[in-house]
C-alpha cells in the first residue's frame, strides 16, 4: 500500500534506520522531514498519512510542542528516551514510543496509526456527504449542520477517550526493559481489536521465582482494558503482600478480590464479568514451574514435542464453582523449553479459504513447528500467518500470544 510519512528532528541516520524497516513492509513509502519550527508556522505544505516527531522534549517546551502540533488532522507518534517528560505533553499524539525501540515495536506502532488515520479519514467522508446533502436540500440546512457539528465533536471525544485509555494502559503493562531482565528470550504477539485491549500480560518477581500471567478480560475495547487494569492492579497488590505459596492461591486471591470489587454474590441476574488467566511461577534454581488457569492452558515445548497443561474450566469471577479453589499443577522445566501462554483470539479467529476458526489444533501444530527458531521470527512467522488467515475478515477479538524459552 502507499504509505506517506513525515519525519521531525530525525538524524539522517535515523531517518535511514526507519526506512530500512518500513520499506519491507510498504514499498512505495514516501517520507519527508522537516525542523518543528517549519511544523509550528506551517511552512510545509504537509499532508502525511503519519507524522513521526522525535525527542521533542530535548530541544522544545511542552507548549511549542502542543502549538506545533494540536489539531492536525493525521496520527502523530512521539519517540523519546525521556520517561517522564514526553507522557505530560497534553497534545495530539496518539502514540509514544520509548527509546530503544525494536523493529516490531515500530511496526506495531505504524500499524496502530494506519489503523487510526482510516477511522478519521472516514469521519472526514461523512462530514463531505454531509455538505453535499446540505446544498441539495437547503431546506434541511440547519438541521444538516447541526448533525455535522455533533457528529464532529461525538469523534474528537470518542477518539480522545480513545487516545487517553491507550495511554494508559501502556503504562500499566509491564516495561520491555523489565520483560527483558525477567526473560532473556521472549516474545509478545500483541493485537488489540481496537486501540486498547481487554487482553493483557503481566509479570513480577517473589523470592527469586519469576511470575508470569496472560490475561483475557470479559469484553475488548474500553471495557474489557477496566477490567485488566483492575487485575493488574490486583496482582500487584498480590505479590507484594506475599500471602501465597502457590500459583492457584494467587488465582483464589485474585478471584475473592474481582468479586469484592464488583459486588459479585452469585445472585441471579447480576453481570458476568471477569476473566480467564494463565498464570505461572517460574523457579530456575529448582528447575520447577507451577501453574495454575482459569479457562486457559499453558503449552510447554521440548525437543518439538507439545505438553497441554489445562486449565480449571471457571473465570476468575462469579461462576457456579466460585467456591471452587483453583488447580495448582507442577511441572518439571529444563534448559531451552519454550512456554507459550495466550489468550483465545488467535485460535477463534475465522479466515481461511473456508472461513472457519483457526482453531487450537492448527495452533498447536503451528508453534511445534516454528519452536526451533528464534523467539522474535517466531512472533514474526505468527503474525504473518494470522494476516494471511484473516484475510479481508475483521478481527473477531484481541489477540495475545506470550512465548519465552528457559534460560
Amino acid at each position: 500500500m502507499d504509505l506517506k510519512i513525515h519525519l521531525v528532528l530525525f538524524s539522517d541516520d535515523e531517518i535511514g534506520q526507519l526506512m530500512s524497516v518500513l520499506s519491507k513492509e510498504y514499498p512505495n513509502l514516501i517520507a519527508s522531514s522537516s525542523n518543528l519550527e517549519d511544523l509550528l508556522l506551517n511552512k510545509a505544505d504537509l499532508t502525511p498519512d503519519i507524522l513521526l516527531l522525535n525527542e521533542p522534549c530535548k530541544i522544545y517546551s511542552s507548549e511549542e510542542i502542543e502549538n506545533a502540533i494540536n489539531q492536525k488532522n493525521y496520527p502523530i507518534i512521539i519517540f523519546s528516551g525521556i520517561n517522564n517528560n514526553y507522557q505530560k505533553i497534553d497534545s495530539g499524539a496518539v502514540l509514544f514510543i520509548e527509546k530503544p525501540y525494536s523493529n516490531y515495536t515500530i511496526k506495531s506502532a505504524i500499524k496502530s496509526a494506519i489503523n487510526l488515520k482510516n477511522i478519521l479519514d472516514s469521519n472526514i467522508k461523512k462530514e463531505i456527504e454531509i455538505n453535499k446533502k446540505n446544498e441539495e436540500i437547503r431546506q434541511q440546512m440547519e438541521n444538516a449542520i447541526n448533525h455535522r457539528d455533533i457528529i464532529s465533536r461525538q469523534n474528537k471525544e470518542i477518539m480522545a477517550d480513545i487516545r487517553y485509555a491507550s495511554r494508559i494502559q501502556h503504562a500499566i503493562l509491564p516495561r520491555l526493559e523489565y520483560m527483558s531482565d525477567l526473560f532473556p528470550e521472549y516474545f509478545i504477539l500483541h493485537q488489540p481489536k481496537s486501540h486498547v485491549s481487554g487482553d493483557f500480560y503481566w509479570a513480577s518477581t517473589h523470592q527469586n521465582k519469576k511470575i508470569l500471567a496472560v490475561g483475557d478480560c470479559t469484553g475488548h475495547g474500553l471495557s474489557g482494558a477496566l477490567m485488566h487494569m483492575l487485575g493488574a492492579v490486583y496482582l500487584n497488590d498480590i505479590i507484594v503482600e506475599g500471602n501465597f505459596k502457590t500459583a492457584s492461591d494467587v488465582l483464589d486471591q485474585l478471584r475473592d478480590r474481582i468479586m469484592k470489587s464488583l459486588q459479585q454474590t452469585g445472585s441471579s441476574g447480576e453481570a458476568q464479568d471477569g476473566l480467564d488467566i494463565a498464570l505461572c511461577i517460574i523457579d530456575l534454581e529448582n528447575n520447577q514451574l507451577q501453574f495454575s488457569g482459569a479457562n486457559n492452558p499453558l503449552y510447554i515445548i521440548r525437543k518439538d514435542n507439545l505438553t497441554e497443561i489445562r486449565g480449571d474450566r471457571m473465570p476468575v469471577g462469579i461462576h457456579i464453582n466460585f467456591d471452587k479453589p483453583f488447580t495448582n499443577h507442577i511441572v518439571d522445566i529444563a534448559e531451552n523449553d519454550q512456554v507459550y501462554l495466550f489468550s483465545d483470539g488467535y485460535a477463534d479467529q475465522f479466515g481461511g479459504p473456508k472461513g472457519k476458526k483457526f482453531r487450537y489444533n492448527q495452533f498447536k501444530e503451528l508453534l511445534i513447528e516454528i519452536s526451533s527458531k528464534p523467539m522474535d521470527i517466531q512472533k514474526e512467522i505468527l503474525n504473518n500467518v494470522h494476516d494471511q488467515w484473516r484475510g479481508s475478515s475483521e478481527q473477531i477479538d484481541d489477540i495475545l500470544v506470550f512465548g519465552l524459552k528457559i534460560k
